[in-house]
């Protein structure tokens, strides 16, 4: 028995000496191994970091609306049937252009019912005017035959009351003249009021209404709006570094077209924060020549706000963190290798963004292509640093 323990003791040993050589053998293998991995090399475009003073700018949301009286609904002054409607969505019209018509038949009937007199005083007023020419006339002839003793005295003085009657008369034609003019006022004004123009130059919106539609001072045919100057209502954030003025310039951009840059002016900036959004009110005016914006459009405002000490750097340069996208990265080079750095931006510009931590003046930066590319992966010098 003691044999066999003996035996198997010495079995033992021997396996655990060979387990270790054989794990001292493989060690130096993978070591070498490692060694032997080819490094990584890239060709990447790169640039030189100058430090400057650029003006950082503050971005918020903005909604497009009319000037005061430039987005109007238009509306007849009378109820009526519309008979003929001349503009459709879209086309320019001018101030004082005919719109829509109404049916006036009623009102025209109406008018030569009550211009009806009128003439008749007018008529009275040509017969009195006569009557008066010939009375004048009597007397002149009577006064020169009395001046020679051939008629009496009472002819003239009959004369006489002849020619003030007929200017009684006359004055009195006048009268139902003035008084026939009066009638038919009101209904020369709702004539006028049948044609409906619009108030202002403008374009037309929308177009509510058609022929045979039944409309009232409350229901607008179509909607006109002029939009050569707009403004622009916006919320800026009330703990922002900016310290807007009136009359700085801000620029507006829309996500439709972003690209184009409107500039606009600030007209008025709100002392009151709404306490629910931490937003104040500011108004903007802007140039829109081209008609580009729309009345209700969300745009974006940016006004410049504090100068910083930054590099300016191609936004093609940064690369997402691996953790949080929304984190920045870049890549310098250090004796010829990749090194990931980590930086602090603001708001681009043109393709440009500023870097307000993280790179120092004269920093050789990877400029574009470097996503994905592991750090420490070696500079290949395929042409001169920008």
């Amino acid at each position: 028995m003691e044999y066999l323990c003996n035996k198997f003791v010495i079995a033992f040993a021997l396996c655990a000496l060979f387990l270790q050589a054989c794990t001292k053998a493989e060690v130096p293998a993978a070591k070498h191994e490692e060694e032997s991995a080819p490094e990584h090399h890239v060709s990447l475009p790169t640039m030189r970091v100058t430090i400057s003073t650029v003006r950082e700018r503050l971005t918020f949301p903005g909604k497009v609306i009319a000037l005061p009286d430039h987005s109007v609904s238009v509306t007849p002054n009378l109820a009526g049937k519309i008979t003929k409607v001349l503009v459709v969505p879209g086309q320019h019209v001018l101030k004082g252009q005919l719109i829509a018509v109404l049916d006036d038949e009623q009102l025209v009937a109406q008018l030569q019912q009550l211009t009806a007199p009128q003439r008749t005083a007018l008529n009275q007023v040509e017969q009195s005017k006569i009557a008066l020419d010939l009375a004048q006339k009597n007397l002149a002839r009577l006064e020169a035959l009395f001046a020679k003793d051939i008629v009496a005295e009472k002819d003239v003085i009959a004369a006489r009351s002849q020619v003030d009657l007929s200017k009684a008369q006359v004055d009195a034609a006048q009268a139902k003249v003035a008084e026939s003019k009066v009638a038919p006022l009101s209904i020369t004004t709702q004539l006028a009021w049948t044609k409906v123009v619009s108030p202002i130059a403008g374009v037309i919106a929308q177009r509510f209404l058609n022929v045979g539609d039944m409309t009232d001072p409350s229901k607008p045919i179509v909607h006109v709006v002029n939009l050569s100057t707009v403004l622009v209502d916006a919320n800026m954030p009330a703990d922002s570094p900016a310290d807007p003025k009136v009359g700085q310039t801000a620029e507006i951009t829309t996500v439709a077209l972003p690209g184009i840059k409107y500039s606009a002016k600030i007209t008025a900036i709100s002392p009151i924060v709404d306490p629910a959004k931490n937003t104040a009110s500011i108004q903007l005016l802007c140039q829109n020549e081209l008609g580009r914006l729309k009345e209700g459009q969300q745009v974006a405002v940016s006004i410049a706000t504090v100068s910083r000490r930054a590099a300016l750097v191609p936004q093609t340069a940064l690369v997402p963190g691996a953790d949080d996208p929304a984190e920045h990265f870049v890549y310098i080079v250090r004796e010829g290798k990749l090194k990931l750095t980590k930086v602090q931006v603001g708001d681009s510009e043109d393709g440009k963004i500023p870097v307000l931590s993280g790179l120092s003046e004269g920093d050789e930066l990877i400029t574009s292509g470097a996503y994905g590319v592991p750090e420490g992966a070696i500079l290949d010098r395929g042409g001169p640093t920008k």
